[in-house]
């Protein structure tokens, strides 16, 4: 038996890089989260980083914004993975019968 040569989704392309920057965001919203929780018990002032900087001011909205492209590209790759089925197996026909 043949496996199926399934066509690819461009949604799960979508997914894999929107993932991977909420990954690096969550992570850097973690450390800012922490560096400032741990400056706030020793009651130092926390070191000032471009990006920690940044992420106090826009970590919030960024995760909701990459949170909300995920659920998108989710429900795209969903909904659209039969139509993908439909043409990998209408390519495949082809290509049998060109043979």
């Amino acid at each position: 038996m043949k496996p199926s040569r399934k066509s690819a989704n461009p949604f799960y392309a979508l997914l894999i890089v929107i993932g991977l920057a909420f990954v690096v965001t969550a992570a850097a919203y973690g450390v800012m989260a922490t560096r400032e929780a741990r400056a706030a018990a020793t009651g130092q002032p926390v070191a000032a980083h471009a990006l920690m900087h940044w992420m106090h001011e826009h970590g919030n909205t960024t995760l909701l914004a990459e949170l909300g492209l995920l659920a998108v590209c989710t429900f795209g790759a969903i909904g659209t993975d039969e139509f993908w089925q439909r043409r990998a197996a209408a390519n495949a026909k082809d290509k049998s019968t060109c043979n």
